[in-house]
Order: C-alpha cells, then structure tokens, then sequence
C-alpha cells in the first residue's frame, strides 16, 4: 500500500507562527512507524515545499492519505482530502490531531474517509488491516456521519514507536524554533496534572498523565543526530526524580546535546540546583507559561501560581543563563495602561522572548464565554491560533486592541538591551531569520488591525441574522 503523509499548510487567516517555527511532524513520523514493510511511504511537509499538493499526489498516487493538523488547519485538511479525492476518487483519505480527537465533528464530511479520535498509534496499525484484509474497523476510527461516542471508546493506551525520521531527511535542515537551528523534537511524556482552566492540553488526555520508560527515552535520544531538542512534553519540569534521573542519563551515556523544554515557574524556585545542573548538560530554554503578572488573574485561570513566584523563577534562570520563552495571556479587560504595565514588568524581569496570548475561550477547555462575547465564529477554524483576540475587549475597540498586543510585542523585541544579547548570543543566520519571521508575523498583525472593524461588524450582523 502506498500510504502518504502530509503536514498542512497554514491558512493565510492564521497569524502565522510558522514564521518563528518550523519543526518536523512528528507526528506524521510516529504514525509511519506503524506501517508494515511491504508498504510504500511519504511525508510531505506543505509548510516547508513549494510545490503545490497536487504535485505530490499525481507523482506518489496514494492508496491512503494522512493528514494531521489543529484547530486552525481543519479547513485546509478538508480541502487537502478533496484534492486527494478529486485526483484518485479510489484513495482513501484519513483525518487526525488533537482537534479531531475531541471535536471530529468539526471535520465530518464526504472527503473524510475515516477520523482517528482515540489512541492514534494502536488504532492506525488496525486501520490499515481493515483496509488491506477486511479486517473489522478499529475502535477509536470513525467513519462519515459517525458521531463521536466517549462511551464506546477504549481506554486510553499510550504506545510510542520509534518515529521514522528519516522519512523527512529532505527537510531536517531547515527546521527550527525561534534561535534554536536544526532542531528535532522528542516526545517524553503524554498529558499533564494541572487543572489551568484556559489550556486546551489537559483536555486532550482527560487529565490523565503518563511518561515513556526512560530507557525508551535514552533508545530515542541515541537515535536522533540533530544536537538541538526540543522537548514537547507539555511539562517537562514536573518530576524531579525523572529530570534528576534524565540528567544523569545524559551524563552517563556523554550525549552532548541542547534542549528546549516546557516548565512551570513554580517548579523552578523549588529546584535550583536541578536547573543548575541541567543548564551544565545541555539545557538551553525554557518556555515557561507566566501567563500574567496580576495574583487575581492567576488565580482566576487556576494557575496555582503567584506573581512573586513568576518573579522568582525569571531571577533562577537569569542566574542561571538559561533562556526564557515566556508565555503571556491579555485579558478582555486589558486597557492602554495594562498592556504598558505588563511591558514594564517584562522588561524588569529580562524577559528577551514573549508569547503574547489574548485570552482564547477553545472548546474544551475552563474558559466559557458567550457566543455574542465573541470576536471570531466558532466556525472560522483558522483564526483560532491563540493570537487572534478572540474575546471582545471590554475597554478597548479592536483595533486598538490589537495595536495594543502589536506594541508590546514591539517592546520587547526592539529593546536595546534585549537586541544587543541577541547580537552576541547568537549567530548571524539565525538573527537573520528571526528578523524575517518577525516581519512577517508583524505583517499579519497589521493586516488584522485594518480589517478589525470591518470583521467585527460582519460578525455582529451574522450573530444578529442567526438569532
């Protein structure tokens, strides 16, 4: 069976991180492990290619044909299946992501042959029996007009193969994640503990938290030849047994390597030393979710954390010379002043890298807001990047609002001295291609401003017909 593989290409809609970020599909090279040996494989990475899809399906003439994707990608993953079908009417076409796992609904048309929502790695080898022998379809696979039933489905299994990288060999030198070049991603643990009310993560395992054996991890790590890791757990930091047991793995095996990893602000001021150590490993960045500087806003998104330990933890790191990528929700309730506080607390703190989040209400997660309170339809999928404001502002038009995240954003990457480290730092090539990414997304900001009071308004006079 010849079986293809492809990552979407954003929406132009979507305020593209993709500027800042190209990693490998990871998941994509999961799901080929999975593959028997007699079948013929393809990834395809559309972020990366210039060539147009059809290119690639005329040339391979799928049997199957994957896509995975997000929220944001549901539209082009639809159009992707219909391309596929429209070229080979006999392909069958598959749909997944975390998305789809909770909402399959969102993607249930004729061009969607089956829509993976349950335990992708032990459903997909099934799935592929059913397809080449008849076998009975799997649990955890649905099918056009299938509605999703939690009740019937299996219990959640958290099988990892070894992913089969050299399946995207053709573009392993081009990814990368902000100032972190040829960079590989690895995948430890599955869910995470924390109850954030604003995180869609914690929704796509039902709160349940599971980490890979490490020596799986160790098999993994030893496998992959890029020195740049990115850890994409959704919390890295959690255990300090396991992270003390990670570094001494590293120490033991001599892997000489860099790392990008996910981590809670309180974990830091509990474990200096543990950063300590692990900076002196290899430990390069860490995105920490600060989410505000306010102890009323942090506990309103049941954050269980605190500004003084926000402060905290930018002092060990700081000490420690070890990056921040710090994570920063805007609330609704934002005005001129707020923003220019959070700016002046950022800069305090040396924060050099910002991710700037208005406060986006995704279904699934704690955030519940009213259909009229909204900025974007539930419907329009590509705007849903965590970057549109999808809230109305209470004190701000949104345009200005807008403006608003636009300037602070400036703020902090314009600085003097934040631009100054940068230039020391970190090799010309990489400045460069922060420079060009930040235009870009800088671009699309802009051109969100012009439209804002033109979409606003569409929105209001289509919430008013529909009522």
């Amino acid at each position: 069976m010849r079986i293809l593989f492809v990552r979407p290409r954003p929406s132009p809609l979507t305020i593209g991180l993709q500027h800042l970020m190209a990693v490998e599909p990871l998941e994509l090279e999961v799901l080929a492990a999975l593959a028997g040996p007699e079948d013929e494989l393809l990834i395809v990475d559309m972020i990366l290619e210039k060539k147009p899809l059809e290119h690639f399906l005329q040339g391979f003439a799928p049997h199957l044909f994957c896509v995975t994707g997000y929220i944001t990608h549901i539209p082009v993953m639809a159009e992707y299946c219909r391309k596929a079908k429209v070229l080979f009417p006999g392909v069958k076409t598959l749909a997944g992501g975390v998305h789809v796992e909770k909402f399959p609904e969102d993607i249930d048309c004729p061009e969607v042959d089956f829509r993976i929502v349950r335990n992708a790695t032990r459903a997909f080898p099934k799935l592929l029996e059913h397809l080449k022998y008849g076998a009975t379809l799997p649990a955890g696979v649905l099918q056009p007009g299938e509605a999703l039933r939690p009740d019937l489905l299996p219990p959640y299994d958290f099988y990892f193969p070894l992913p089969r990288r050299e399946l995207t060999a053709r573009y392993r030198q081009k990814y990368f994640y902000v100032l972190h070049d040829k960079v590989a991603l690895m995948k430890t643990s599955f869910g995470c503990p924390y109850q954030c009310n604003f995180c869609f993560c914690r929704n796509i395992t039902d709160g349940r938290y599971f980490a890979r054996p490490m020596d799986e991890v160790l098999q993994e790590l030893l496998s992959i030849r890029e020195k740049e890791i990115y850890i994409v757990d959704d919390d890295f930091l959690l255990s300090p047994k396991r992270v003390a047991a990670f570094i001494e793995m590293l120490k033991a095996h001599k892997i000489r390597k860099r790392y990008l990893v996910y981590g809670r602000a309180d974990f830091i001021i509990r474990y200096p030393e543990l950063i300590r150590e692990f900076r002196d490993v290899g430990l390069r960045t860490v995105i920490v979710g600060l989410e505000s500087f306010s102890d009323r806003e942090l506990h309103q998104y049941e954050k269980r954390t605190s500004r003084h330990i926000n402060e905290r933890a930018m002092e060990v790191l700081n000490r420690c010379g070890v990056d921040c990528y710090a994570a920063v929700i805007t609330a609704p309730d934002w005005d001129a002043a707020d923003f220019r506080k959070a700016g002046d607390k950022m800069l305090e703190l040396g924060i050099r890298f910002v991710n700037l989040q208005p406060l986006t209400p995704l279904r699934g997660t704690g955030i519940e807001v009213p259909d009229e309170q909204l900025a974007i339809r539930r419907d329009d999928f590509a705007r849903w990047d965590l970057a549109h404001v999808a809230i109305r502002p209470e004190k701000l038009s949104l345009r200005e609002y807008y403006e608003q995240v636009l300037h602070l954003y400036e703020r902090i990457v314009f600085n003097p001295w934040n631009m100054l480290r940068l230039a020391f730092r970190h090799p010309l090539r990489m400045q460069w291609k922060l420079a060009k990414g930040i235009r870009r997304v800088r671009r699309q900001y802009l051109k969100r401003i012009e439209e804002a009071s033109v979409y606003a308004e569409d929105f209001i006079h289509t919430s008013n017909a529909v009522q």
